[in-house]
């Protein structure tokens, strides 16, 4: 989300051409605050329509394997306790697009796994300190350690080691065959995970057999996102990675993928939300920063615009979306607004005091 904040509510249109996600943005955002998925069926056709929608014919690409595999290679980020090795998968995505995972495995496993999503960063390599300094991906992945959870970090689109190039606005202006580019920011997660589930350990069970979540900025979104499609992650944390379209203004408007008028009619936010969190034993936590200064937080919220100061409005839809999972059965949502985070980045808090928790909780 730090990349191109200069977006803005009104957008130009953008130039015509072959794809039809390349023809006209909105000149507004989408009005996104009705919930539309309130029964079970409901759920499963809303999830079948964004699937269509995003690869076609070709459906979810759940049976996909990494184009490469290197095992044992040296760990890219320093100071990790707790850790047996690194492998890295590649994944040809699109010509000139190659995603990248790094699959760090605990010394002491507990057969449980977490993707961490990195947003509009290219490295995982951050600070390792005990002070809430840089975007937190070092010491998330330390602690998921310590606790026996592997470990998926994964990039966004042009957004890694080798290729930090960004330009996510670009790849809409490219002729996809009627499928939308949103695929190209959820494949490296599904690709990753296909390949993990399968992993065996050397008695010949499955090495993990539970999947959740974690996501900052971008990597917030694609955790929304990813986990509406996926109904196998069980947890997820969308760290400053999404509101509703109706509430955002200046520096939360994002990227293209955030608010592409062909994917968020089908569902908005608030569908997503519940789509989530929807199933026996899932739960969504979803955290935002108060003081963040790039997206989501107090200094972002435009009260003259939706009549409610930045709590209640956040806490509206939080209860809009607990009530449509109470209505349906299974699954849990709840916002958490951290405190703590003095900027744009998953907290010590965060990490100690929310995420652990509840994935303990839901073992």
């Amino acid at each position: 989300m730090r990349h191109n904040l200069a977006s803005v509510l009104s957008l130009a249109a953008l130039l015509a051409a072959a794809s039809p996600f390349t023809s006209v943005v909105a000149a507004t955002l989408l009005d996104d605050r009705n919930i539309t998925v309130l029964s079970e069926a409901e759920a499963a056709a809303k999830r079948a329509a964004l699937i269509d929608h995003l690869w076609g014919k070709d459906g979810f690409p759940a049976q996909r394997q990494p184009d490469v595999v290197r095992t044992n290679i040296p760990s890219p980020v320093q100071s990790l306790d707790h850790l047996d090795r690194v492998d890295e998968l590649q994944m040809n995505l699109a010509p000139d697009l190659e995603g990248r995972a790094w699959h760090f495995v605990p010394e002491h496993p507990n057969r449980e796994l977490v993707v961490l999503h990195h947003g509009h960063g290219c490295t995982l390599d951050d600070d390792p300190g005990p002070a809430d300094v840089g975007y937190g991906l070092q010491r998330t992945i330390h602690a998921l350690l310590r606790e026996g959870y592997g470990v998926l970090g994964v990039f966004m689109p042009h957004m890694r080691p080798g290729d930090c190039t960004g330009g996510h606005n670009a790849m809409f202006e490219q002729n996809h065959d009627s499928r939308s580019p949103i695929r190209l920011f959820l494949e490296s997660t599904a690709t990753g995970l296909n390949h993990l589930k399968q992993a065996k350990t050397p008695d010949g069970s499955l090495q993990y057999r539970a999947f959740h979540m974690i996501g900052l900025s971008g990597g917030g979104w694609t955790t929304t996102v990813y986990a509406a499609l996926d109904p196998t992650i069980r947890c997820s944390f969308p760290v400053a990675g999404s509101i509703p379209l109706y509430l955002r203004a200046g520096g939360s408007v994002g990227d293209r993928e955030q608010f592409e008028p062909s994917f968020y009619r089908l569902a908005g936010y608030p569908d997503l939300y519940v789509l989530g969190a929807l199933g026996e034993g899932r739960r969504q936590v979803q955290i935002l920063g108060r003081r963040d200064d790039c997206c989501f937080g107090e200094a972002q919220h435009d009260e003259p615009a939706t009549g409610l100061p930045y709590e209640e409005a956040m806490r509206r839809y939080e209860r809009q979306v607990q009530a449509a999972l109470a209505g349906i059965g299974d699954g849990a949502f709840r916002l958490e607004i951290d405190e703590t985070a003095p900027s744009h980045m998953i907290s010590h808090h965060a990490i100690e005091q929310i995420i652990l928790p509840e994935l303990r909780s839901s073992r």
